[in-house]
């Protein structure tokens, strides 16, 4: 039987209906002048940009501000990934975390909402030269889990060949592996990385001399921006001018220089006759 191609899919119509509706009732409630309560999927605890058992982290309270502005709140939907995707197509969340354009169709992206910086690390008493992925070569790296997918071909192509690589789903166990000599490198993000290099040293899994060890930041990978997802282009454009509003009024520097005094050991060194405050990171701006 010939199908009639311009006839719409009939599921397809009743998916694309179904978010209409969502992203309707979500626009009414906006205006008529009513605070909304969003739900946000969110698929990982990523501290300091997701501490889930805080229910805090730079990027959940950058959200909870920038909807604040328009009267919004923020409800937090630990979900893993693929389910948030599916809860937001099924208009069970009204918006989620950490995406790219083109990741989804019949949503409406934020402006770039954070940035990653995902480096080589290495510790400056080894006097590595790395300048690029090829300078990852015969050296033990360890990456965060699904780097291999994630990091382009190049890298891709270096993890197969690098006999000495491996991928860790605790990224605090890629600190402990280069504090304690067991890695040459590890791959992550430059503020993941601080975060738990400190609350590794105050836990007492890594000592004084171990957190105190200069690490350097190689560079060799672009930055990586996120933005924010919503159902409704009304919350949406209400999140994007409360983005720029924390960003001017000075909201969202106070926002990092709090996190920024998390990650570092100022005030341990504060405290202590025996702890010197390092510079945690070289190459490094937050």
């Amino acid at each position: 039987m010939a199908h009639n191609l311009n006839k719409p899919n009939s599921s397809v119509a009743r998916s694309n209906n179904r978010y209409k509706l969502m992203g309707l009732l979500t626009l009414c409630g906006a205006q008529l002048g009513q605070a909304a309560e969003m739900k946000i999927g969110v698929s990982l605890s990523i501290p300091p940009y997701v501490i889930q058992e805080t229910n805090s982290g730079l990027e959940l309270e950058l959200l909870n501000q920038a909807l604040a502005v328009k009267g919004h709140t923020a409800s937090i939907q630990y979900l893993p990934l693929a389910r948030t995707f599916h809860e937001l197509r099924e208009g069970k969340l009204d918006g989620i975390i950490n995406i790219k354009d083109g990741m989804l169709d019949n949503v409406f992206y934020s402006n770039v909402a954070i940035t990653y910086q995902n480096c080589a690390i290495s510790l400056e008493a080894n006097h590595f030269t790395i300048n690029n992925i090829d300078d990852l070569n015969n050296k033990q790296v360890v990456s965060f889990q699904r780097a291999s997918s994630l990091l382009g071909e190049e890298f891709a192509k270096m993890a197969k060949a690098n006999s000495g690589y491996q991928e860790q789903a605790r990224q605090v166990q890629q600190v402990y592996m280069l504090m304690k000599h067991r890695a040459d490198v590890v791959v992550m993000d430059k503020n993941i990385f601080k975060y738990y290099l400190k609350q590794a040293y105050l836990e007492g899994k890594l000592t004084e001399k171990d957190s105190t060890q200069q690490a350097i930041c190689h560079q060799i990978f672009a930055p990586t921006e996120y933005k924010f997802a919503f159902l409704s282009e009304q919350i949406r454009d209400d999140f994007n001018a409360g983005l720029k509003q924390i960003t001017q009024d000075g909201s969202l520097v106070a926002l990092q220089e709090k996190y920024r005094r998390l990650m570092s050991f100022e005030n341990e060194a504060e405290v202590s006759n025996k702890l010197t405050e390092p510079k945690i990171i070289k190459n490094d701006s937050y």
